[in-house]
């Protein structure tokens, strides 16, 4: 076999490599989404294909009614449980109190937020695509979420903020390494937190 029939059989990109010289690479058309060019997977195979900054976690500042209907709440609880001697549920749910208190009242700070050939990378943390099970969009307090089913049990879901990163361009992107959830699959027990809501919210509705 001469150097000619081997060339022919080698992969398209190494023909290409050979044969040709950089010059000769067409340019890419408009609007190119840049993670789907083979040349670019073949050249440079590890990238960011999106990156953003936004907030660490949803954040919306609630009302004075908030706080005070979530206090009400906790004492008559509280007051339940101590007829019962249940102590311990009491420091429990003083503590949810004071947890509910510092997530709704001090703003988040802002991480970095980036997908890659290989993965998911939310401020210090790598998660490969490999971890990471599928995907979907939300909205919680208006505010847009692109959310990432893991392989993991803890976290076993990662919520990104979206800021203002369009959500048809993460779709694309994301599709390509995860199966995408057109319904957004809810568990039992955010069904029942969202009925709960809806029928008793714990804010004064805004006219």
């Amino acid at each position: 076999m001469d150097i000619y029939d081997k060339l022919i059989q080698m992969p398209k990109f190494h023909k290409k490599d050979l044969l040709s010289s950089p010059l000769d690479t067409p340019e890419l058309p408009p609007g190119h989404l840049d993670g789907f060019d083979p040349y670019l997977d073949y050249y440079d195979p590890v990238r960011t294909l999106i990156s953003w900054k936004a907030p660490s976690r949803p954040y919306r500042k609630k009302e004075r009614s908030y706080y005070t209907t979530v206090v009400l709440l906790i004492l008559l609880v509280s007051l339940i449980a101590f007829l019962w001697g249940e102590r311990l549920l009491i420091g429990a749910l003083l503590a949810l109190g004071f947890l509910v208190y510092v997530l709704n009242h001090t703003p988040p700070g802002e991480i970095d937020y980036k997908i890659s050939t290989q993965g998911i990378i939310i401020g210090d943390h790598f998660y490969h695509w490999e971890e990471l099970d599928s995907f979907w969009f939300s909205e919680k307090e208006g505010i847009k979420i692109l959310n990432v089913l893991t392989k993991f049990r803890f976290p076993g879901l990662l919520m990104m903020v979206m800021g203002d990163t369009p959500e048809d361009e993460l779709k694309v992107i994301c599709a390509r390494f995860l199966p995408f959830h057109e319904i957004a699959p809810k568990s039992t027990l955010e069904k029942w937190s969202e009925s709960l809501q809806k029928n008793f919210p714990l804010e004064t509705p805004q006219k």
